[in-house]
């Protein structure tokens, strides 16, 4: 069990990391003061790319999991993801993948509003009131639906 979820655990780890690193402007110290500056710094481009290349690593995750789900011990043998079958957004993945591995259908609609404000940022400008919570809040978002892929893992494999 542990040796088939110990890689999806590792990307998830990293998700962790990741959103943490975005979420405090960029940085892993303990000053919360210097955090918000550097978070306010922030252009909306920039933290547009890293809210996309955490739904990426989510994406790439639910992916990995519902492959070692559906391929169990051969799953180490597959040369894993397809570059003409990617996918390339993590609500797609959850749509695909929810009902196999049991995961919660909701939080498609969650990961669909995420990618809206990636878009927005990426591509406009949203920066102002509330917007810094609200990438918070998607940092969050992401690293906990990474843990619920891992839970969903887990529970699978008994």
């Amino acid at each position: 069990m542990s040796g088939r979820c110990a890689p999806i655990a590792g990307q998830v780890a990293r998700i962790e990391r990741a959103a943490a690193f975005l979420a405090n402007g960029m940085s892993l110290c303990d000053c919360p003061d210097a955090a918000g500056r550097r978070r306010g710094a922030m252009p909306a481009k920039l933290i547009g790319n890293g809210l996309r290349e955490l739904d990426l690593f989510l994406t790439d995750l639910i992916v990995e999991a519902g492959r070692v789900d559906r391929r169990g011990a051969a799953a180490g043998h597959d040369p894993g993801i397809h570059p003409g079958r990617r996918i390339f957004s993590a609500a797609e993945a959850w749509r695909r993948t929810a009902p196999q591995l049991g995961l919660a259908p909701e939080s498609r609609a969650r990961l669909r509003q995420m990618r809206a404000a990636q878009n927005r940022q990426c591509f406009g400008q949203l920066r102002g009131e509330g917007a810094e919570a609200a990438m918070q809040r998607d940092c969050a978002d992401y690293a906990r639906l990474a843990g619920d892929v891992l839970a969903a893992m887990r529970k699978r494999m008994g």
